[in-house]
């Protein structure tokens, strides 16, 4: 029975990484009006609706210039007025987005870092600053102001989830408060 458990649980496996781990697996797709490619160099630039997908990441610009390493992304710098980005967070329905001047995306490291004028929204929270650090591995993030702006962030808490005879009473009903949660129940 043991033996049986564990050999589920080995199949298994694979299905419960992280969505960062198993993007980091997929193929970069990228499209724009104009692609320059020097393979020698590994520098490819993108130029016109430039579109970057790998995963549950799409970034969109006005150009992007990409450094690959060993046949790999190595760094992708995207411009654009603004650039954009949407990432859904592992095993949620959530995603976090947002928009910058500039965006620089170190794919090994799955970072992502967003420069001028940075608005990041994740639900109902906000981040507003200069610099915007943005780990997807690990989904934190570091915002950062310059000389003439401060940082700005608005958490809205959440409903806590309390289970109340077995329901989940946070989801029980949206907005509504949760089933009597003193001690009048078995």
């Amino acid at each position: 029975m043991l033996r049986a458990l564990l050999f589920v649980a080995a199949l298994l496996a694979p299905l419960c990484a992280t969505a960062a781990g198993y993007d980091r697996q997929l193929p970069v797709l990228l499209r724009a009006d104009r692609i320059d490619i020097e393979q020698k160099t590994g520098v490819s630039l993108y130029r016109g609706h430039v579109v970057f997908t790998q995963g549950t990441l799409k970034l969109t610009a006005a150009q992007a210039r990409a450094v690959n390493r060993g046949n790999t992304l190595d760094t992708l710098t995207a411009e654009g007025t603004p650039v954009t980005f949407r990432h859904r967070l592992d095993g949620q329905e959530e995603f976090i987005e947002g928009k910058a001047g500039r965006a620089v995306y170190r794919a090994p490291a799955q970072l992502l870092d967003l420069y001028r004028d940075v608005t990041v929204q994740r639900g109902q929270d906000t981040f507003r600053g200069a610099v915007l650090h943005y780990d997807l591995g690990d989904r934190s993030l570091i915002a950062e102001s310059d000389a003439g702006q401060r940082v700005y962030a608005a958490l809205i808490p959440r409903p806590r989830a309390a289970v109340v005879d077995g329901v989940n009473a946070g989801t029980a009903g949206a907005g509504s408060p949760p089933k009597a949660l003193s001690g009048d129940h078995p």
